[in-house]
């Protein structure tokens, strides 16, 4: 297969927003009215404030410097914060352009106690004002015993998010994300690893704020590599602001990485094994390097895991006179060997600019074999066994580069962000399937012998220039622009073996490439009044993409301007209520997998297919919420897509062949009422409590027929946080979901439980892990259709009931 995309390689922040012509002139013209009106209000903002500038400078009880304390500037006739810097490497700092009025320094810095200057006045007689030198000393105070006063909870639920927090956690002991993100609320994965929330496809999944670029499948395929000890918190953010993406019709789940802010070296070593009906190993180290403007870090993690699957489907077949049955048992057996690594470098220039680099990628490989049967019979009593034995390798290789700058251009808070990022993903599937049958008259029928090659590959490239603009105290303005250009290319080889020859079947045969250009701009306006807070923001992203089945000679090309406007208002009724009110407008774009048309073997009778007349969906979102006491919080949300996208399966009645494939319907609506009720029963034992009811409902047209379907359904979470003694702790958690009703598919309810300790050691300085996730082996899927000439139901259970250590 021919590469075209070295000659891509060599980019540069020019090339970026010159690859074609108008949208050059547009990327232009849309920085030189930023720039002029950044000038602008820097004109306003330097009119309303005094010309002044404030220093001082830090130092530790030996009367050395100390670099990076944080400054914060107390206005002292309420004791808010007016602005906020860190000294630099000779513990100097200063402010410019603070409002007349009294104020008090405050310095801290971790490991030191805080430190207060005397209060002082600025006036717009004074042009320079020093303060004394202020000391940090030395925490000193030996502790008898330790005692936790707060520990963040396993879920917490936050005014415009909700997080897992998994640093910490024993019930994630070594575990991967995907299986961390199975245990979120609202979140369910289906055994094709398409991830939803609240029962709705559409989720935007992003690492440390950056888009994956990646399939459902390749991204599954990343988190099933991704060791838990890596993953600081992971956040599902139903409502997001202008600045985000406007992918994901149902949300952002964006999952953040520790970092370590610890000064001098700094080692992690991690290592975890587990059994179920497989084993499973893991081990990585996590290294970081942080003195004066130097910051260098690094991981390495290695995991080999088992798991087995089993599903049994059945399905029936009513044709003229002629009703067949099919029941069907697959086995699967994985072998999942992983490799992940991460390198950066940040460097401060000084206190107030850094820059960085950043390496990350994985490598690996999956090793599956199958035993797939069949067994065909209708009402003559004519009947047919096939027995299907199949054997995959799957790799998957992807190495992701990015160059970062940060800058706090004054001390009034203006920031500039920069993001040059480039990634290459190559992926490789290599499968035999062996086909036995047998025939109730047994008369002879040969085996079939086929040959799966499926090599791609997609490049990603992208700028992101992100300006946060503080117009005074309380009002603060944000704009940006971004572009990202992908390309992927899948080649899909399905041979049938003849004699000794292997020859390509042309109906399963196919090449596809696919491009997606997307330039977007934003900007978010908010504000914070006395008792309230506004945010208002408007993003515009321009999509040219691009499907060409080589194979088939067949071409979609879609260009299309959208606006994506949110709002968000929080209002502090008194101490105890808050009210929050939000919309926001998404799109899900269709990845190439979703798009690609050829056909993907099964078996005989079992086809998965992509579809390359796919719309984008679009959605409407609204969210209205009450706080209690800043913990307990309910909210009502509404969302309404259109051109819905759902997963559907169509069958041939004389060929008795089944289809699996994505279709557009008019639209989607789920009503939702959430609660999170936090409950201190004792100082040692918390629970929290997430309860969602929705209703969730479709319309629109399948191949002539009307869908209208809906159900109310529920997802409950309850975890458990139990400290036992000084160094050693409990969780755990039970998950709850109803029946429900999605697309034309019936899913039934489920139900799982999971535990786990963690003891800890050396002063902290090494911890114990043990968990056992779906500890009464309940977690499995079963889904049934009778839409149109259907009437199937299938039960899918995988290896979940593990313990780990």
């Amino acid at each position: 297969m021919k590469d075209n995309s070295k000659t891509e390689l060599n980019w540069t922040l020019k090339s970026s927003f010159t690859l074609k012509n108008n949208i050059s002139l547009t990327a232009h013209i849309v920085i030189l009215f930023i720039s002029l009106f950044i000038n602008n209000l820097n004109a306003r903002a330097q009119a309303k404030t005094s010309s002044n500038k404030i220093s001082g400078s830090i130092s530790d009880d030996f009367n050395k410097p100390l670099a990076h304390a944080t400054i914060n500037v107390l206005r002292m006739k309420d004791s808010t914060l007016v602005k906020t810097s860190l000294t630099d490497v000779a513990g100097n700092f200063i402010f410019e352009n603070i409002p007349t009025g009294n104020y008090q320094i405050v310095a801290t810095m971790v490991g030191y106690k805080k430190a207060y200057s005397k209060l002082f006045t600025v006036s717009e007689t004074i042009a320079l004002l020093k303060l004394a030198p202020m000391q940090l000393f030395m925490e000193t105070k030996t502790l008898k015993e330790i005692v936790v006063i707060a520990q963040n909870p396993f879920i917490e639920r936050k005014m415009d998010k909700l997080v897992i927090n998994v640093a910490g956690s024993s019930v994630s002991a070594g575990s991967t994300a995907m299986e961390v993100l199975e245990k979120a609320p609202g979140v369910t994965i289906d055994k094709d690893d398409n991830i939803t929330m609240k029962g709705k496809q559409g989720v935007l999944i992003m690492l440390d704020g950056k888009l994956t670029y990646m399939s459902n499948a390749d991204v599954s395929n990343m988190l099933r590599s991704m060791p838990s000890n890596q993953i600081e918190s992971i956040e599902l953010i139903t409502s997001p602001s202008a600045r985000y993406d406007a992918s994901g019709t149902s949300g952002i789940i964006n999952i953040k990485s520790k970092k370590n802010r610890s000064m001098g070296l700094n080692v992690t070593l991690t290592a975890g094994a587990g059994y179920g009906q497989t084993s499973k190993y893991n081990g990585g180290t996590n290294l970081n390097y942080r003195k004066n403007n130097i910051n260098l870090f690094g991981n390495y993690n290695y995991a080999d895991n088992g798991g087995l699957t089993n599903m049994i489907l059945n399905r029936r077949v009513d044709y003229l006179d002629t009703i067949t049955n099919f029941d069907q048992l697959n086995n699967g057996n994985n072998r999942r060997i992983s490799n992940s690594f991460k390198g950066g470098l940040d460097y401060s220039i000084n206190k107030n600019h850094t820059i960085g680099v950043l390496i990350n990628g994985y490598d690996n490989i999956n090793n599956q074999q199958t035993n797939n049967n069949t067994f065909r019979k209708n009402n003559f009593d004519q009947s047919e066994a096939i027995d299907v034995l199949g054997n995959k390798k799957d790799t998957y290789r992807n190495i992701a580069y990015n160059l970062n700058y940060i800058g706090i251009l004054d001390t009034s808070g203006k920031d500039l962000s920069v993001d040059l990022d480039y990634s290459n993903y190559h992926g490789k599937q290599d499968e035999l399937r062996d086909n036995y049958y047998t025939l109730s008259d047994a008369s002879p029928k040969k085996p079939l012998f086929i040959k799966n090659y499926a090599p791609s590959q997609i490049d990603v490239k992208s700028i992101k220039i992100d300006y946060i603009h503080p117009l005074n105290e309380t009002t603060k303005l944000e704009v940006g622009i971004k572009s990202s250009l992908v390309k992927t290319d899948n080649d899909l080889l399905l041979a049938k073996r003849e004699g000794a020859i292997w020859v390509a079947d042309s109906e399963y045969t196919n090449r596809f490439v696919y491009k997606e250009d997307i330039f977007a701009g934003y900007l978010n306006f908010s504000k914070e009044f006395t008792q309230t807070e506004v945010q208002v923001g408007f993003r515009t992203e321009h999509t040219h993409s691009k499907g060409n089945s080589i194979t088939k000679n067949a071409v979609v090309d879609r260009k299309y301007l959208k606006l994506f406007p949110s709002i968000s208002l929080s209002h502090k009724i008194n101490k105890d209520h808050q009210l929050g009110l939000s919309f926001s407008r998404r799109v899900d774009r269709p990845s190439y997998s979703n798009l690609n048309p050829f056909l993907n073997f099964l078996d005989e009778y079992t086809f998965q297919q992509g579809n390359p007349d796919l719309k984008p969906q679009f959605s409407n979102s609204f969210d209205l919420s009450h706080t209690y006491r800043g913990s307990f919080t309910t909210s009502i949300s509404y969302n309404r897509t259109k051109d819905a996208r759902i997963f559907v399966t169509e069958q041939n009645d004389i060929t008795k062949k089944t289809y699996a494939i994505d279709r557009n319907i008019d639209k989607q609506e789920v009503f939702a009422l959430n609660i999170f009720a936090p409950v201190p029963v004792k100082h040692w034992w918390k629970i929290n409590n997430n309860l969602q009811i929705f209703y969730m409902g479709f319309k629109g047209t399948l191949n002539g027929k009307v869908l209208k379907s809906g159900q109310t359904a529920l997802n409950y979470n309850m975890d458990h946080s139990i400290t036992i003694h000084k160094t050693l702790s409990a969780e755990t958690s039970l998950q709850y979901q109803s029946p429900l009703q999605n697309g034309i598919f019936k899913v039934e309810s489920q139900s799982v439980v999971n535990a786990g300790f963690r003891k800890t050691f050396l002063n902290n300085k090494a911890n114990l892990k043990f968990s056992i996730n779906d500890i009464l082996n309940t977690r499995k899927n079963r889904i049934s259709t009778t839409f149109q000439n259907m009437n199937l139901n299938f039960t899918e259970k995988s290896e979940t009931q593990v313990g780990r250590i």
